[in-house]
């Protein structure tokens, strides 16, 4: 028989643990589920860490945003606003993209063209890509669709089957389904090889659980989306343009990539961008160009189009990085590698309502990918804070040699310029 003081104290010890249970309870329901959007770096890593969700989970959140807000945002701009046939684009987040085919009449745009007596307009229209003939793309005039729902921001995503043009779909089968099929270009077997996004993702899972090293891996499962010049050796690289590339994929990446990379960052997509970082100028010749690209704000490419403004499609983001600005600000991506000659990082960053972060020229790496302007160009970060800006700069920043990089002339600078301290 249990006595009366003893049965208390067990009934008192039994309420205290019941309420501190329903407590705990009610304190882990009001922690909100993890979301991405509007994620930063800290977010990310505290909600694997806690169990709120795996590295591979996040990668999966991204390409589903992608999936479906990543798709075309225009219109094309025709003579007589007459509808155009069907078409679909190349594979993005696991589905062709699908073209409108209702287009605006150039008199809607122009008032006054009844008027106009310069050379001949070059009318939207759409025609089979160099790249891949099978696809279509939009060329010429266009103008943003109202309230489209789409942003365009990302070109190319590391997912297997779509992360290359040359070893596209079952070019690309993961190596344990067996051998390439007849007709695979040679350089696939290689590729194929190399995980795609939700791969790596799934690797650091198995790797570091809920506890990776955050001090060796700053940048861990941050999905990481970098402008087109910059290369990148699982991924599409060129320069935002539409070319027919024997082999579409660098063999190794830039200095920029692989250095995240080995900070645990995801290398996840490239962004919409300004071909060859805004033009590709006149290099003399017999040849000329039979048309003339406008970059002013559109800042359209002839491979993946144009991206609009996340807050009014209907309006550009402005700058060659704008897709770069448009995905960060419209949570596809947790941040971006942009690059500037002019005002390419901070065009798209003033527009989208985001961080830009560019260092004095030298700072961080610039080599490893195809250049415009050399002497000026600079790698910058969007982030939609910038405490993570500052932290993606120190995830740079190589434990060795620190921002000195030996591909890159302009990384020779005084020891006196780099602070002791972490920029974050």
């Amino acid at each position: 028989m249990v006595k009366p003081k003893t049965m208390i104290k067990l009934l008192a010890a039994l309420t205290l643990s019941l309420a501190t249970t329903g407590v705990s309870s009610q304190r882990q329901a009001d922690v909100p589920a993890f979301q991405v959007e509007e994620a930063t770096i800290a977010s990310i890593q505290n909600a694997i860490a806690s169990g709120q969700t795996t590295c591979r989970a996040v990668v999966q959140a991204y390409i589903n945003r992608a999936r479906a807000y990543n798709g075309v945002c225009t219109s094309l701009v025709t003579a007589d606003g007459a509808p155009v046939p069907p078409a679909k684009g190349y594979v993005r987040a696991g589905a062709p993209l699908v073209f409108p085919t209702r287009t605006v009449a150039a008199s809607t745009i122009f008032p006054d063209l009844g008027q106009y007596k310069g050379l001949p307009l070059d009318y939207g229209r759409m025609e089979p890509t160099i790249s891949d003939p099978s696809v279509k793309h939009q060329m010429g005039m266009r103008v943003g669709m109202p309230d489209a729902g789409q942003l365009n921001a990302l070109e190319t995503l590391n997912i297997r089957g779509e992360r290359s043009v040359t070893c596209k779909g079952a070019f690309d089968a993961h190596p344990s389904t067996g051998p390439l099929p007849a007709g695979a270009p040679p350089a696939c077997e290689a590729f194929r090889r190399q995980p795609d996004a939700l791969e790596r993702a799934a690797e650091l899972d198995a790797q570091y659980g809920r506890n990776p090293d955050l001090t060796a891996l700053p940048m861990y499962c941050i999905t990481t989306a970098f402008k087109d010049p910059y290369d990148t050796k699982d991924m599409r690289t060129t320069a935002n343009n539409d070319v027919n590339f024997a082999m579409d994929v660098p063999p190794f990446d830039s200095t920029i990539a692989a250095r995240l990379r080995a900070k645990g960052a995801i290398i996840y997509a490239k962004s919409v961008a300004a071909e060859f970082n805004g033009g590709p100028g006149n290099p003399g010749g017999a040849a000329t160009a039979r048309t003339v690209q406008v970059q002013g704000g559109q800042q359209m490419n002839s491979w993946s189009g144009q991206p609009c403004n996340p807050y009014d499609t209907e309006r550009v983001p402005r700058g060659t990085s704008n897709g770069s600005g448009v995905a960060v600000s419209a949570n596809l991506v947790t941040v971006g590698i942009c690059e500037q000659t002019g005002a390419s990082c901070q065009g798209p960053a003033s527009r989208s309502g985001i961080a830009a972060l560019l260092t004095t020229k030298g700072i961080t790496p610039d080599s490893g990918g195809i250049g415009n302007q050399f002497f000026i160009d600079r790698a910058g970060i969007h982030a939609r804070t910038l405490t993570d800006a500052a932290r993606v700069l120190d995830a740079i920043k190589d434990p060795a040699s620190g921002y000195y990089d030996p591909r890159d002339p302009f990384t020779a600078l005084p020891k006196a310029l780099i602070p002791a301290q972490p920029y974050a």
